[in-house]
């Protein structure tokens, strides 16, 4: 009874963890890059730099502005008045002596509003010029983080479609193997083969379930690196459908135009140079318009006097703020200028990069798609000699040992030939994804 019972909740453990994984299926790379792009928290981090960006864009428009109101409000109780010493006489007292009179308020109600405004704010302008500088920074940024996502992406797509094709391929040839081994024993105990030929077929078998049992291991390993790039749960079944296309049909002369890098150093030059300005005019004089209104009551009875009358002083005026000038404004202004010279040093240094970037992405998919060409070319010429050399041991005209290098070069030549066609896809993708996100 025992045993039934655990048996039974074994079951339903096992049935409802099944029901609770979530399968993703993938038919394409686009659908996958898709994906990517709602729920990568790369590209969710971007958009919220870009946001922060955006909102200090907002905040340096309205400071040039600079509106501000002090208000303050007190409530005064002068617990002991001063004292104040007179002479007698004035108030019909002896010469040469003093009376005492108490001065002042014991209850103070005092309420200050100083509105103020920047006319002339030279910093403000500054800040603005930067924040504008920086916001189209951001993008560009975000866009280089993006691109690298999707090319690392793509790479790990490819990956796992060359491996899903390796691993029917080879898992084809066990069957092959099987074959070879058995016609190997028929013929071993018919005195035709030796022992040594037939242990080396064994020997290949063993390392093509060898190789086989690599080639899963690694495409696990790939599943996982794309769900930690896409940001796919780990227990979720993730399938790629795509199948190898080995009649597509390639451009041998793309180009690329991505100056992304480039405009990245120009704008850094831009900020920089908008920062020595920011420094330097941090050190100039702002003009403002000002403003005063106070509501103030005194009493030596209480606060809120009903019998005393409210007091309503007010000015208006222009305000002239000089900053007294210090060291730190002025190894800002230094350090400042130091970083722009470095920016627009990077800037020449950049294009030349970038443009030998683009031109690195168009090389190497030469490089592959001449070796998916000759990949090709190699497979169909190693099938052919196997199953030439097939026909002629089965009529027991070739030895066993030509036979089984004739078997391993055509396993190896097919492999290669999956592996050429998923690097020239990759290159090729990439050239995409530089044309595309610039």
């Amino acid at each position: 009874m025992k045993q039934l019972i655990f048996i039974i909740t074994y079951l339903l453990i096992n049935i409802n963890t099944s029901i609770a994984q979530e399968t993703l299926s993938f038919e394409n790379l686009n659908a996958v890059l898709n994906y990517a792009e709602k729920n990568s928290t790369t590209v969710k981090k971007n958009e919220q730099q870009t946001l922060i960006a955006k909102w200090q864009k907002i905040s340096a428009k309205t400071g040039l502005i600079n509106f501000r109101m002090q208000t303050t409000f007190n409530m005064t109780d002068n617990i002991e008045l001063p004292i104040t010493y007179l002479p007698a006489e004035a108030f019909g007292g002896e010469p040469g002596t003093f009376k005492e009179v108490t001065t002042g308020q014991k209850y103070i109600s005092n309420l200050n509003i100083i509105p103020q405004i920047d006319i002339i704010n030279p910093e403000s302008w500054a800040k603005l010029k930067s924040a504008n500088i920086n916001y189209a920074l951001t993008e560009i940024n975000n866009k280089i983080a993006r691109k690298s996502l999707f090319e690392s992406i793509a790479a790990s797509y490819y990956n796992i479609v060359s491996l899903q094709d390796q691993i029917t391929i080879t898992e084809k040839t066990l069957l092959t193997a099987d074959s070879l081994l058995s016609n190997m024993k028929n013929k071993y105990s018919k005195g035709i083969v030796r022992l040594q030929d037939l242990n080396d077929i064994k020997v290949s078998k063993i390392l093509t379930r060898d190789k086989l049992q690599q080639l899963k291991t690694n495409l696990e390993k790939q599943y996982y690196s794309l769900k930690i790039l896409c940001d796919i749960p780990e227990k979720t079944n993730l399938i790629i459908n795509e199948k190898p296309d080995y009649d597509i049909i390639l451009n041998n002369n793309p180009q690329v135009q991505n100056q992304l890098k480039y405009k990245q150093s120009l704008l850094n030059a831009e900020l920089a140079e908008a920062e020595v300005k920011k420094a330097k005019f941090m050190q100039l004089p702002v003009l403002s318009l000002i403003s005063y209104n106070a509501w103030q009551q005194n009493s030596n009875l209480q606060f809120f006097d009903p019998a005393r009358n409210w007091i309503y002083p007010k000015y208006i005026g222009l305000k002239i703020s000089l900053p007294f000038p210090n060291i730190s404004a002025f190894t800002q202004t230094k350090t400042a200028k130091i970083n722009k010279t470095i920016s627009l040093q990077n800037v020449e240094h950049t294009k030349i990069q970038n443009d030998t970037e683009n031109k690195q992405l168009v090389l190497d998919y030469k490089k592959a798609y001449s070796q998916f060409v000759s990949a090709k070319e190699i497979y169909k010429l190693k099938e052919q000699n196997y199953y030439l050399m097939l026909n002629q041991f089965n009529l027991s005209i070739l030895p066993p040992d030509r036979l089984l290098t004739a078997y391993n070069d055509m396993l190896i030549s097919k492999l290669n030939y999956s592996n050429a066609l998923a690097e020239v896809l990759y290159s090729k993708t990439k050239i995409d994804i530089n044309n595309t996100i610039q």
